[in-house]
């Protein structure tokens, strides 16, 4: 059986890896966006999907098993412990968004030519909006989890 120390470990580096990503993707995506007239757009926006695809996926994958195996070790039910049940729906919801409209609006971002500002500009609204709803639904999860409220 794994060390529980070593799995919270894992699962708080995980939401620390997630949460910070998101985070900071959120702001030098605004940079650049406002910036895009002096700075070459499509490799900085290739250069923010690959970052946030690659600590995106590192930290939910520490965080989705590690927590699997804190449920399982602790022996957490999911009917005795609201707060458990509110930090997974924060995460499924968050997944969702990312995975169904973000991501596809990061490929078209990157794909878009910086010339076409109406284009770039409703798919980076709405990728923003989306974007930082989709934060605050991990930070949510993170309150759930902390607070055990």
């Amino acid at each position: 059986m794994a060390d529980p120390g070593l799995l919270r470990l894992i699962h708080v580096a995980g939401a620390v890896l997630l949460l910070g990503n998101v985070t900071v993707t959120g702001f030098w995506a605004a940079y650049l966006y406002r910036a895009r007239g002096r700075v070459p757009f499509r490799p900085v926006a290739r250069g923010i999907l690959w970052a946030d695809l690659v600590f995106t996926l590192t930290g939910a994958t520490m965080l989705v098993v590690s927590g699997i195996l804190l449920i399982r070790i602790r022996g957490y039910a999911l009917a005795e412990n609201p707060w458990l049940r509110q930090g997974i729906g924060a995460l499924a919801a968050s997944t969702a968004l990312w995975l169904v409209l973000l991501l596809p609006d990061q490929w078209r971002l990157q794909r878009t030519d910086p010339a076409d500002d109406a284009a770039l500009g409703r798919i980076f609204r709405r990728w923003s909006v989306v974007g930082w709803t989709a934060t605050a639904f991990l930070f949510y999860g993170l309150w759930a989890m902390v607070s055990k409220a």
